[in-house]
C-alpha cells in the first residue's frame, strides 16, 4: 500500500523535533512493509520573512526509507483573520508538489494530520485525483482558541471533516470537541518508538530524587501553556521538606527567562537544572535517568511526553486535560486537577515517599502493548483497508 501523508507542520533545520509524532507514525507504517511518502509546504508570514529568504530545507529527501517532498511559500496574510489566510497558499502548493512528483505514482490513500491545513489540502487533492483521505486531529485549536472558529471557519471545517473517509482523534477529550463536525470518529493515540524510549530501571534514592519536565515554554500573558508556573510554585513547597530534591527542565521558548524569574522568587533556583532544547535521543536519555516525569499542562490533546516517559518505565504526574486522562492510572502515575498547586505538591510528595509502589516493567509494558509502532501501525492499516 502507498500512503501519502500531508502534515500541517513538520520538523526543520531549526526545530528538529517539530511534528515528531507524524514522523514516528510514518516510520511505523514503513516498518510494516508499506510505501510511505510525505508532502509538505513551509509557509512564512511577513514576521518570518528572513526565515523564508534563508530557507535551507531540501525539496527532496529520504529519511529511513520515507520519501519527503517539501517547498516553501511566502504567505503575507498567514495570520490574517486567525489562521484562515494560510489555507489556499498551503493547499495550492501541495497540489503543485503532487503534480511535480506524484503524477505517475498515485497513492492508495491520503492521510492528513490536523484539519488546518493538512486536512484542507487533502480534501482538495482527493477531489483532484479521486483518492480517499482520512484525517488525524491533534490540534489544541479547539481547546485554546475557539474564538477563531467563526462561521466561515466552521463551514470550511465541516466540509473538510465530512468529506474524509474516516476521522481519527488522538484522545477522547479531543473527540468530544470536534463531534459537531462529524458523527463517526475513531480514537487512536500517538505512536511511541519503543526502541528509543525503553525501560531503564535504576535505583531510586529520596535524597537525590529528580523530577523531569520537557516542554516548549511559550509565554502566554505571564502564563505558560504547559503549567510551568504551577510546577515552580509546587517546587517552592517541596524544597521546604526535601531541600535536596531536584527538577531538570528541558526545552526552549520565549518564557524561559520568566521561568528563571519565578524560580528565584520561590527560592528554588539551586534545585533546578536547565537543559535547554533537546534532541529526541537526549529526551530519551533524560527520561531514562529521572525518577518521575511531571508536567502540569493546562491543555493537552494527547501528551506524547508522558507516554515517552512511561515507555522508559517512569511514573508520571499529569493533569486532567482530556489527553492523559485515558492512559494515566494508579499503576503508572497520578492524575490531578489543573491549576492546583496544592494538588501538584501533594502528588510530588507522594512520588518522593512511595516511588517503590511503581513497577518500571509494568509501566513500560503498558506503553508497548498500546502505543508501540506495531500496535498503532496495525490499527491504522485496519482503517486504510476499510
Amino acid at each position: 500500500m502507498h500512503i501519502l501523508i500531508i502534515p500541517s507542520f513538520l520538523f526543520n533545520n531549526k526545530d528538529k523535533t517539530l511534528g515528531s509524532f507524524f514522523m514516528d507514525q510514518a516510520r511505523a507504517l514503513k516498518s510494516l512493509g508499506h510505501k510511505v511518502s510525505i508532502i509538505y509546504c513551509d509557509t512564512y508570514s511577513v514576521k518570518y520573512y528572513s526565515d523564508f529568504i534563508n530557507y535551507e530545507e531540501e525539496e527532496v529527501s529520504n529519511v529511513e526509507g520515507i520519501e519527503i517532498y517539501r517547498t516553501r511559500k511566502f504567505c503575507p496574510f498567514k495570520h490574517g483573520n486567525g489562521v484562515y489566510g494560510q489555507k489556499d497558499s498551503f493547499a495550492n502548493t501541495i497540489l503543485k508538489l503532487y503534480d511535480k512528483y506524484f503524477s505517475k505514482n498515485k497513492p492508495d490513500i491520503i492521510h492528513a494530520h490536523c484539519a488546518l491545513w493538512g486536512g484542507y489540502a487533502a480534501y482538495k487533492l482527493s477531489k483532484k485525483i479521486n483518492v480517499p483521505y482520512i484525517i488525524t486531529e491533534h490540534s489544541t485549536l479547539y481547546m485554546l482558541y475557539p474564538n477563531v472558529l467563526n462561521d466561515k471557519m466552521n463551514i470550511l471545517l465541516n466540509k473538510v471533516f465530512s468529506n474524509a473517509k474516516n476521522v481519527v482523534c488522538v484522545s477522547q477529550g479531543l473527540k468530544e470537541l470536534i463531534q459537531r463536525y462529524c458523527a463517526k470518529i475513531d480514537v487512536i493515540g500517538n505512536v511511541i518508538d519503543c526502541s528509543m524510549f525503553s525501560e531503564h530501571n535504576k535505583p531510586v534514592n529520596r535524597s537525590t530524587f529528580e523530577f523531569l519536565t520537557v516542554c516548549y515554554m511559550k509565554n502566554e500573558g505571564q502564563l505558560v501553556k504547559k503549567g510551568i508556573d504551577i510546577l515552580i510554585a509546587a517546587m517552592g513547597e517541596i524544597v521546604k521538606e526535601y531541600p535536596s530534591c531536584k527538577l531538570a527542565l528541558g526545552g526552549s521558548g520565549d518564557a524561559v527567562e520568566l521561568v528563571k524569574k519565578w524560580a528565584d522568587e520561590y527560592g528554588v533556583s539551586e534545585n533546578i537544572t536547565y537543559l535547554g532544547p533537546l534532541s529526541r535521543e537526549e529526551v530519551a536519555s533524560q527520561m531514562s535517568n529521572c525518577d518521575c516525569f511531571v508536567l502540569p499542562s493546562r491543555y493537552e490533546t494527547f501528551g506524547v511526553v508522558y507516554i515517552e516517559a512511561m515507555a522508559c518505565g517512569k511514573p508520571v504526574i499529569a493533569t486532567k486535560t482530556g489527553g492523559p486522562d485515558a492512559f494515566v492510572n494508579e499503576q503508572n502515575g497520578l492524575l490531578i486537577e489543573k491549576e492546583d498547586v496544592e494538588a501538584l505538591t501533594h502528588a510530588m510528595k507522594h512520588m518522593l515517599n512511595n516511588h517503590y509502589q511503581y513497577n518500571s516493567k509494568t509501566i513500560s509494558d503498558y506503553v508497548y502493548e498500546n502505543f508501540s509502532m506495531e500496535s498503532i501501525g496495525n490499527k491504522l492499516i485496519g482503517l486504510y483497508k476499510s
